[in-house]
């Protein structure tokens, strides 16, 4: 039997934070000042093999592994590996910011790794800087370049849209699906870093904003099938080999169809991103049966996850930084 939630919705996406550190400071995840260290009891290898065993009992079969930066922990190629190694996992993918790819790429595509999702939020070097505190575009674009050369297809790009400071980038994003098959989705800001309210608001800029952008440039999109548990509508400009997405989280919430759990690197589930409720399951990787204790706290889990999570402007227990992506 599928994991199903209160709501008949059947959860299949588990999204695993390894830790919180992260080497960017980017303006919608990490605070000005914020300084994250993995806490004692962050999840370890074994840990994320106890839950994936649990996890694909349950019939969860797709894992994402997130951050902060999921490249700066030195265990992931194992935790990858682990996840590989799951009976039941189908998709094993990592979302990063690129930095470290170069690096890594082969103990990470030797451990299993599939796909990837890559944090590109403009192309203009100094927008770049801007939005991450001080980071170098030129990884990025070689990791997404490498990516490209090794295969790992679908290579998914994801650019957080914030009016006054990248919004003037997105017909430069667009175009990157042009002549090579990259999915650029565009996600709505999320008041996920605690940003001042006034602020906020007057950043944030609406999906179909966006998409109007795009077609003023390039004229109409074709809309592409997606997957109904899908986060992004995807669309394609005419002719273009890849496709151009909306994640439209706060306009346009998709919650009705939402299929993840999350586990942040401090050993807490979070049944919805967009609510601070949290279930400390710290104590069922310490269980005599580790994997029946994991299945029993995800089923828990997935009885507390609510119909709806709230998009409005909010002081978050925590922020996004250390909820994983």
């Amino acid at each position: 039997m599928p994991l199903t939630d209160s709501y008949g919705r059947v959860l299949k996406d588990l999204r695993i934070s390894v830790t919180p550190r992260c080497n960017y400071h980017c303006l919608y995840c990490h605070p000005l000042g914020m300084q994250m260290s993995d806490p004692p009891g962050t999840v370890s290898v074994t840990d994320i093999k106890h839950l994936l065993s649990a996890a694909a009992a349950l019939g969860m079969d797709a894992v994402r592994f997130t951050g902060g930066e999921p490249l700066v922990r030195r265990e992931l190629a194992d935790m990858i590996a682990a996840a590989a190694e799951t009976p039941g996992v189908k998709d094993v993918a990592v979302t990063t910011n690129g930095s470290l790819f170069r690096k890594r790429h082969k103990e990470l595509l030797a451990a299993g790794l599939q796909r990837l999702n890559f944090s590109l939020d403009a192309l203009d070097p100094q927008i770049f800087a801007t939005l991450t505190r001080g980071a170098d575009i030129k990884q990025v674009l070689d990791a997404i370049e490498l990516a490209l050369e090794l295969e790992l297809h679908p290579v998914k790009i994801n650019a957080v849209v914030i009016g006054g400071v990248n919004d003037s980038e997105v017909v430069a994003l667009a175009a990157l699906s042009l002549e090579k098959p990259l999915h650029v989705r565009f996600i709505e800001y999320m008041h996920l870093n605690n940003a001042p309210f006034e602020e906020y608001r007057r950043q944030f800029v609406p999906g179909e904003e966006t998409r109007r952008r795009i077609e003023e440039r390039f004229g109409p999109l074709q809309e592409v099938a997606t997957s109904p548990s899908a986060p992004a509508r995807l669309w394609r400009i005419a002719a273009a080999k890849g496709t151009v997405g909306f994640i439209n989280s706060v306009s346009q919430p998709f919650c009705s169809n939402c299929s993840r759990l999350r586990l942040t690197s401090d050993k807490k589930i979070r049944p919805c991103l967009l609510t601070d409720l949290e279930l400390d399951v710290s104590w069922a990787f310490t269980a005599a049966d580790p994997v029946g204790a994991l299945r029993q706290a995800l089923l828990t889990a997935a009885g507390k996850k609510p119909e709806k999570g709230s998009t409005l402007p909010t002081i978050r227990q925590r922020v996004m930084l250390g909820i994983g992506g």
